[in-house]
């Protein structure tokens, strides 16, 4: 897609009043800059006080004993922290190295180089300049230097605290303000300056030489950014959340003369944007499951909740939604984007955000937390508070969440919990992280993900594999004549979109309807029935216009980890470890079932193939109906 038709599609998704906020900021940027000045004299012209009383001081809020960290996480910790000290890192699923100091410009998964040049210069959409940008964004959110830090602090070994100063005094002087990728986005501002704070307030402990007055100046510039630039109208989405809670946090944990300010400003637009991102049922508007964990560090380090109780019961209705969409083993299904953000990552690389994250919230609002289910878990709890939250439980319920348009089918002692998604496509007029879904369903057997939201795998740097990620045909629902149920016009912006309704649901919650319009005037009704052990899914494709052709195609995404094979024309097996489900269609001359090599991106950046039962009509005379039968059992 050109640059210029995206931008025109781009500026038709925003209203007048947002146009006019982003015209005046690029004024006021270009006739009233920032002060092109040294993080010292920022420090200068701010602080109230010496930077090393303040840090100190902030010291002495974090835990000093960590008897309560498991062998387990000890052991993890010392092993990525003594990696580091080698160049050796993991992110994105991949094993990068390092040099000493990191070349902050550098994407080290490609080995190319961002320009060294003015951020105002920079495009951090183009690819062809060193690839991703969330390559070279990740290390310096500061992942590795909160890790160093981390590793000091419960250790006492100095030469880990020796590294992190390093490398915080080379990220200052080779990013100064203004200059290179590093300073093209606000939220990323923001993330660094959480783990900043943690970091330096570990290794202030120590007795290595740190430039106190570099890190508090370079701090309080990244305020200043943040202020200047927070996400306005079509962005505002966890963007302008993470910011708002970086200007609340900076201006608690460095008091400087914008603390009143940032801290007003910060507090009043964090709390009315979770009002907003999060319904009343808990479900998040962005229907971006990966952004759950991403979205509570915020909150949990800012103390989103005090003084409101809005706040507070929209943190504790999305923690237990959490908690009921997990299954067994802790997966949650990958519903939406996921780019495996962290903002103190005080955990093992690769750990479950959703479990870790989720307990040290759940720990903080006095709440029940998801379940521990390795020694890692309470790892953020402990280095936090100095202990780990006792309990921890799923909650198993059948449950419709009618705002976000989602349905839980699970209970007692059934092998078989599905997940239907009958919600909007995403948040805001561009739906950024959302995907073409509506109607899939998710399916997990005995605790093990068995039907999968494919996931996210790629945003900028590779467009064809963004496009598929999150199309229908990526998704377990019904595609028609080969498109998407809304319309995609560019990586995070959506146009004409599907609108999905629930059309019925009993009692119990074990019969539900629901309908989309995305291929109007052709209809898509999906109806499903749950047991314990089973799901019959029946579907109605028709016309508003009488007697229409169509090409329709279902598809259903088994994970990795299961084995497909065909048992007839019309049905299938999968079995993984001792678990296995059957599945069969019934319904007028379908033909057979195909079984085809798919797509699953377990995490952002990597990929793996998986089987996809794929059911093909190219030339449908509608109405069509199709049932669907998935039976669960155990292999004995």
């Amino acid at each position: 897609m050109s640059g210029l038709r995206w931008k025109m599609r781009r500026l038709l998704a925003m209203s007048p009043s947002e146009i006019a906020v982003r015209a005046a900021r690029a004024a006021r940027d270009r006739l009233s800059p920032l002060p092109k000045e040294s993080p010292h004299e920022t420090a200068e012209r701010l602080l109230r006080r010496p930077a090393i009383e303040i840090v100190r001081e902030q010291a002495q809020r974090l835990p000093n004993d960590f008897s309560a960290l498991s062998s387990e996480s000890l052991a993890r910790l010392v092993q990525e922290a003594d990696a580091l000290l080698e160049g050796r890192w993991r992110f994105f699923g991949y094993d990068v190295q390092f040099d000493n100091p990191p070349n902050w410009r550098k994407n080290y998964a490609s080995g190319q180089e961002w320009p060294d040049q003015s951020a105002k210069t920079l495009d951090y959409r183009r690819i062809d300049l060193a690839g991703g940008v969330k390559y070279v964004w990740e290390p310096s959110r500061g992942g590795p230097l909160v890790r160093l830090a981390q590793a000091y602090a419960v250790t006492g070994d100095e030469k880990y605290a020796q590294t992190c100063a390093t490398w915080f005094e080379n990220w200052i002087q080779t990013n100064p303000r203004g200059h290179g990728i590093h300073w093209t986005s606000a939220l990323e501002h923001g993330i660094r300056a959480f783990a900043w704070l943690y970091a330096w307030a570990w290794i202030s402990r120590s007795n290595v030489a740190i430039d106190h007055e570099s890190i508090a100046g370079a701090l309080l510039q990244h305020g200043e950014f943040i202020d200047r630039h927070l996400s306005v109208g079509s962005s505002a989405n966890n963007h302008v959340l993470g910011e708002a809670a970086a200007l609340a946090f900076l201006a608690e944990r460095l008091p400087s003369q914008m603390s009143e300010a940032w801290r007003a400003r910060g507090m009043s637009i964090l709390q009315s944007e979770i009002a907003r991102q999060f319904y009343e049922d808990g479900v998040n508007a962005e229907q971006a499951f990966g952004y759950l964990p991403f979205v509570w560090e915020f909150c949990l380090h800012a103390r989103a909740w005090e003084g409101d109780q809005t706040v507070r019961d929209r943190l504790v209705k999305n923690l237990a939604f959490a908690r009921n969409v997990m299954d067994e083993s802790g997966y949650v299904p990958q519903l939406g984007d996921e780019d495996d953000g962290s903002i103190v990552p005080c955990w093992p690389i690769g750990s479950n955000r959703h479990i870790v994250v989720g307990r040290a919230l759940a720990q903080a609002l006095g709440e029940e937390p998801p379940p521990a289910l390795d020694p890692t878990h309470d790892e953020l709890c402990v280095m936090l508070t100095g202990q780990a939250p006792s309990g921890g439980s799923l909650l198993k319920e059948r449950a419709v969440y009618r705002q976000g348009g989602l349905v839980s089918l699970r209970g007692g002692d059934g092998l078989l919990y599905a997940l239907f998604d009958c919600g909007p496509l995403g948040l805001g007029s561009i739906a950024a992280h959302g995907h073409a879904d509506a109607l899939s369903i998710a399916m997990s057997i005995g605790g093990k993900p068995c039907l999968i939201d494919s996931g996210t795998y790629a945003y900028h740097e590779d467009p064809d594999w963004r496009n598929h990620f999150r199309s229908t045909a990526a998704h377990n629902t019904v595609q028609v004549n080969d498109t998407d149920q809304s319309q995609n016009l560019g990586a995070f912006l959506w146009g004409k979109r599907a609108e999905t309704s629930l059309v019925d649901c009993n009692d119990d919650t074990t019969d539900v309807v629901a309908v989309h319009d995305g291929y109007s005037p052709i209809m898509h009704q999906r109806g499903v029935r749950w047991e314990p052990n089973s799901l019959t899914v029946e579907d109605a494709i028709m016309s508003k216009q009488g007697a229409q052709a169509a090409k329709l195609m279902w598809r259903w995404h088994f994970h990795p980890d299961w084995q497909v094979s065909a048992i007839d024309e019309q049905s299938v097996r999968a079995t993984s470890e001792n678990c296995a489900l059957t599945v069969r269609v019934d319904g007028d001359r379908l033909p057979a079932i195909a079984i085809e090599e798919g797509w699953y991106s377990p995490q952002f950046g990597q990929k793996v193939r998986c089987s996809v039962a794929v059911l093909t009509i190219p030339v449908a005379s509608l109405p069509v109906k199709a049932i669907w039968r998935f039976d669960a059992s155990l292999v004995l």
